[in-house]
């Protein structure tokens, strides 16, 4: 913020440094150096601060190219990308689900969000073909219910399960899978 410190304070690195000893000049020229080369972008933009009333800010926000030369210069993976062929965390997550449930299937309001247009057969959303791995059928059950759905694992999931259970645990091993590879494993 451009307003006396008195009245807005330090950010954390600035506090560190400070806390340090080092002298800290702005990085005024740092921000637009990198902003000119695509990994920042800076805007100002104005807040309230009290007594001062309305102070410009600048608001930066790394851009895409800029986390990706940040976790290269720091030896580091992305976290948020997978093998195309293996499902996000919340996906895998939600098959899990639906396998664990066997042959029964899950009920269909036990499924929620936007899992089932990604993972159910038919199309999502915008047209794009979906993966197949769960379908919604009607309840067999013993007859007196009519209109009850629920969420069951098809051929296409079961062996998408048994192909990746080993990549998923590698990958996501805060999630207990072992009863759905179990499942899919018997049928």
């Amino acid at each position: 913020m451009r307003a006396d410190p008195a009245f807005t304070g330090y950010t954390r690195v600035q506090e560190r440094l400070r806390a340090e000893g080092w002298h800290d000049a702005g990085a005024g020229a740092t921000l637009h150096a990198l902003a000119r080369r695509g990994l920042l972008r800076v805007s100002e933009d104005e807040v309230e601060v009290f007594p001062l009333g309305f102070v410009p800010r600048i608001v930066v926000e790394m851009t895409r190219a800029g986390r990706a030369c940040a976790r290269a210069g720091l030896g580091e993976r992305s976290a948020g990308r997978t093998r195309g062929d293996l499902l996000s965390e919340w996906l895998w997550t939600a098959l899990v689900k639906v396998a664990e449930a066997g042959g029964a299937g899950l009920a269909e309001d036990a499924l929620w969000g936007r899992a089932k247009f990604y993972l159910g057969t038919g199309y999502r959303p915008g047209g794009t073909l979906s993966r197949g791995f769960i379908d919604c059928l009607p309840d067999q059950g013993d007859g007196r219910q009519e209109g009850v759905y629920r969420w069951v694992v098809t051929a296409a999931g079961r062996d998408h399960i048994r192909h990746h259970a080993a990549d998923y645990r590698e990958l996501y091993p805060e999630i207990a899978a072992d009863a759905a590879v179990e499942r899919v494993s018997d049928n």
